[in-house]
């Protein structure tokens, strides 16, 4: 096996190859690496990695011989493998985040703000936060990096266990525990439990855990070495410019802020600064909210041309929760704006309490008079008939039919829900 190691680490080295699992994404001298799913055999797919020249193709297919093929008995147990042998060569330091809310964002944060500082940094990739995920950005991770920084998410319990198992990282950060996230945990303590094993990392130095939206007790749970924050004290304001005043405490300093940053991205960027003030040494935060290199609602503002008009849609159709939906409303209903259409997409793993959370979501936008709402997904239309002054869909197909004649009369459109209701279909079809 440590043959296969040298092979693929030879051919990274040469070529800058990337390890991918889909022959799709697969350019010259990339390595290909057959896994099997649920969907498909990924070994049937060699043909397409010898036609597309890849330096290496490792598959289960006794069947296939190709100089640049090498049989592997058990792919997963290769893969697990190839990850323990690569962290252990390893110098640098590893960072690993989870949380019910904002794990994209803040990884994406630390990375562009450790790489504005001079550190060289991996990070995972975009969202894969599974254990193939991982396994995937362990893969592909630069060995010579001073951090690396990996995005961990459970939808069962024992999952945080099993990947904290291959990972071991330095310093681990909770951004904050959802009871909407319940899902397959049964209840908010088995969550936070799952989701504090985290912590339980060999190596950890340090952790930071905030709890900004709900405060269990975790002072028996949790080691000396790990914070607790919360945000409760955080002020917002909009100013006439249409951008954010933003206060907050740190160590009983005040922060008094302007800022373009929108919704649950206040947030997400100040636990992002927390975290790089309190454990990175040689990190300059004087300018960390004004810097560019923060995350915010301005990379998911999209402007499209329709009928010699420009419309503007606030793009968040890639995740949805309770708590963060109910925070982007907000914000949404207190810009300056006209002619607002807001498109919901049903939410996911809330467990026996999803009808009660949409029902919440339903009165608070009636409560805010926000226009023009569509709500698609099974989740909002079991409710239709409880809400007659909206409009449901099934899915995001039936609203496409209809939707042209919303575009004549709306600039401003606000897309959110979770990732399984593909609402990006509707962007693309604007």
């Amino acid at each position: 096996m440590q043959k296969i190691f040298d092979k693929i680490l030879s051919i990274k080295d040469k070529y800058k190859s990337n390890i991918v699992f889909d022959t799709r994404n697969l350019k010259e001298n990339d390595i290909f690496v057959g896994i099997k799913t649920q969907k498909n055999d990924g070994s049937l797919f060699y043909k397409d990695a010898v036609r597309k020249k890849a330096g290496l193709i490792l598959i289960n297919n006794p069947k296939v011989n190709h100089q640049n093929i090498f049989q592997i008995n058990n792919i997963d147990n290769f893969i697990l493998n190839f990850c323990k042998y690569l962290l252990s060569q390893y110098k640098g330091k590893i960072i690993a985040i989870t949380g019910s809310v904002g794990k994209t964002t803040i990884k994406e944060n630390i990375y562009n703000i450790l790489e504005k500082n001079n550190f060289l940094v991996s990070k995972s990739y975009k969202n894969f936060n599974n254990k193939l995920g991982l396994q995937f950005s362990i893969m592909n991770m630069k060995l010579n990096s001073d951090f690396s920084i990996f995005e961990l998410g459970i939808n069962a319990p024992r999952e945080m266990k099993s990947l904290i198992n291959i990972l071991h990282p330095h310093y681990c950060l909770v951004t904050g525990i959802e009871n909407s996230h319940i899902g397959n945990f049964k209840n908010f303590n088995n969550l936070i439990n799952n989701k504090i094993q985290i912590f339980h990392s060999k190596n950890l130095i340090k952790g930071l855990i905030n709890f900004s939206h709900s405060k269990p007790d975790l002072t028996k749970k949790i080691k000396s070495n790990i914070q607790l924050v919360n945000f409760d004290n955080i002020k917002v304001s909009v100013t006439k410019k249409n951008k954010y005043s933003l206060s907050f405490k740190d160590n009983f300093k005040k922060h008094n802020i302007e800022s373009d940053l929108n919704g649950i991205y206040i947030e997400t960027a100040i636990i992002s600064y927390l975290f790089l003030k309190r454990f990175i040494k040689k990190f300059h935060s004087e300018k960390f909210f004004y810097s560019k290199s923060i995350i915010d609602s301005r990379g998911n503002v999209i402007h499209k041309y329709y009928n010699s008009k420009i419309i503007k849609i606030y793009d968040h159709s890639y995740n949805s929760s309770p708590y963060s939906l109910k925070k982007q409303l907000f914000f949404f209903n207190q810009k300056k704006i006209s002619k607002k259409l807001c498109i919901i997409g049903s939410m996911k793993e809330l467990g026996n309490n999803s009808s009660n959370y949409h029902i919440e979501i339903l009165d608070i936008i009636s409560f805010y008079n926000l226009g023009k709402s569509i709500f698609i997904g099974d989740e909002f239309f079991k409710l239709k008939n409880m809400y007659k002054n909206y409009k449901f869909y099934k899915s995001y197909i039936d609203y496409i039919k209809v939707m042209n004649r919303d575009l004549n009369n709306f600039e401003n459109i606000f897309v959110m829900g979770s990732r399984s209701n593909q609402l990006e279909k509707i962007i693309e079809k604007i």
